[in-house]
């Protein structure tokens, strides 16, 4: 009898079970329910996070809930990049970055994360031209007159970057090389301290993104002395493309620097699914297009995760075979 009491009591816990788990599942609140942390692995100031909060202030609407902007930057974002990596993969903790997501695997001999194989792609965001800014000082007021006193005085003039294998430094690297030219580079913490030693006229150049850049010539105190685009920007006609200069080696140069979020990988497609569409929404809303197209970015076409894997492991190639031919590593 016990036994058979047993056995009863059992078949009705799995039927109650079975009653119950249905219930509890569509008792799980629907994502996102709580805030985003948008990580992004540069100082707070420069380009990537004037567009991060750009894109986290309209995400958040869409979302419902805060995303809230987390500055973890050092070593060429592999600092904040490692942060998300190991987070969990619940959707709540977000990257923010660059190309530096591709240049990285070849400028660091190790890396604490695979950048392919530890985060899943949730959407391309937006791309930008670098604009050239030369310091207060210089006795020099576009880029071809600036190359020619590089030319005619090597290795006295420095140039600033965000660190080695940003965006700013391989910028201004390529430029170079193309011109056949050599300046001293100094890596800082961020596009932002780089520019105040600008201003200051410590330095003699820094590449900006057209995000912060185009701020900065507009402001007048700097000079804007190319854009790296293939034509000029219709924000800014009055800033000649690197091209235009007509200095040997640069008439085909250009150069732009794209944005995009991942999550750490194993993230829930659901999940993935619901920022994805967000990021969707919000690009396709006019008002903020043309917000983002005001700090001198082009939207990036909405792409699938097989699509965006792809596009990371051909920009990963690419780019370590600029890094190789320059020598450029860590700081």
């Amino acid at each position: 009898m016990p036994g058979a009491i047993s056995m009863i009591l059992s078949r009705r816990n799995l039927i109650a079970a079975g009653l119950t788990l249905p219930a509890l599942a569509r008792a799980q609140p629907a994502y996102p329910n709580r805030p985003i942390r948008l990580v992004v692995p540069f100082a707070p100031g420069g380009p990537s996070d004037a567009l991060a909060r750009t894109f986290a202030e309209r995400l958040s609407a869409i979302l419902g809930q805060p995303m809230v902007v987390e500055n973890r930057s050092g070593a060429g974002s592999t600092v904040g990049s490692d942060v998300v990596a190991k987070a969990p993969a619940d959707g709540y903790t977000i990257l923010f970055n660059n190309l530096s997501q591709a240049t990285n695997p070849s400028l660091f001999a190790r890396l604490p994360f695979d950048p392919l194989a530890d985060f899943a792609p949730v959407a391309l965001l937006a791309e930008s031209p670098i604009v050239l800014l030369g310091a207060p000082n210089l006795p020099v007021a576009d880029l071809r007159g600036f190359l020619a006193l590089i030319r005619d005085n090597p290795g006295r003039y420095d140039y600033g970057s965000a660190g080695n294998g940003t965006a700013a430094h391989l910028a201004v690297a390529k430029l170079l090389a193309a011109a056949g030219l050599s300046m001293n580079h100094i890596p800082y913490r961020g596009v932002a301290p780089a520019t105040n030693d600008l201003m200051a006229g410590m330095i003699a150049l820094v590449a900006d993104t057209a995000t912060t850049g185009l701020g900065q010539a507009r402001g007048g105190t700097l000079k804007a002395l190319a854009v790296t685009a293939s034509t000029r920007l219709p924000q800014a006609p009055e800033i000649p493309t690197v091209a235009e200069s007509g200095f040997p080696g640069l008439a085909d140069y250009t150069m732009t620097s794209w944005n995009l979020l991942l999550a750490p990988a194993r993230t829930p497609n659901a999940v993935l699914a619901r920022l994805r569409d967000a990021v969707r929404e919000a690009k396709a809303d006019p008002a903020f297009r043309a917000r983002l197209e005001a700090l001198g970015n082009t939207v990036m076409a909405d792409a699938e995760p097989a699509a965006m894997f792809a596009f990371l492991v051909e920009e990963q190639a690419r780019w370590g075979q600029v890094l190789r031919a320059a020598g450029i590593r860590p700081d």
